[in-house]
């Protein structure tokens, strides 16, 4: 089924998503996915379908050196499962979430932006990626990919913080009826305080 899914979607989708073996089962009993904003390719060879599963595996499987980016991975899996979690300890929160990179399209540079362009060409896309595998739930890394998202859904219902700041969530409703409910998040990287985005992202999979 999930060769399946992915052979239908090539033609739409340019980078794939990393979907967990436990995808299905969930969080919470909540079908949740994580968006990512873009890939940097220092080639255009290193472009293909697979990068983001690649990503993925990469990072779970121990065997691997440890290299400075890996620590994003590490602090988002923190924020989700509230504990002080290695990435030796990680894999069976990936297994359980899907991860998606939004625009489709390589970056050039580390910490290069997408142009508005670019994401706008990835707006099919990312609908193709919420039809397919309907998620209950999207986290959102970093403000800016937040607010690129497309407008033609609905305002949701707030998160209140740790701090009391209202954290605006953004609905999107499938064609089957099905709706989605999407939480922007800080980034999960340098200045990440992953025990107060835990207290947020636990009110968001309630």
């Amino acid at each position: 089924m999930e060769n399946f899914k992915q052979m239908g979607m090539m033609k739409q989708i340019q980078f794939l998503p990393w979907v967990g073996r436990d995808y299905v089962r969930g969080i919470n009993g909540k079908h949740v996915m994580v968006l990512g904003e873009s890939h940097y390719c220092a080639n255009n060879e290193e472009a293909v379908p697979g990068i983001t599963q690649d990503v993925i595996s990469g990072y779970i499987d121990s065997s691997n050196d440890f290299e400075g980016w890996m620590n994003t991975y590490t602090k988002f899996i923190r924020a989700l499962s509230g504990k002080e979690i290695s990435r030796e300890a990680s894999e069976e929160w990936w297994e359980h979430i899907l991860f998606y990179n939004y625009v489709q399209v390589p970056m050039t540079g580390p910490r290069t932006a997408p142009s508005e362009q670019e994401f706008r060409d990835s707006d099919d896309a990312f609908f193709k990626i919420l039809e397919t595998y309907v998620p209950d739930k999207v986290i959102a890394w970093g403000q800016r990919l937040y607010g690129e998202l497309p407008d033609r859904g609905h305002r949701g219902k707030d998160i209140i913080a740790p701090d009391g700041q209202q954290i605006e969530t953004w609905v999107y409703l499938l064609k089957n009826g099905h709706s989605v409910e999407v939480l922007g998040i800080c980034h999960p990287s340098a200045g990440f305080a992953w025990d107060y985005w835990h207290e947020v992202i636990a009110s968001f999979l309630k």
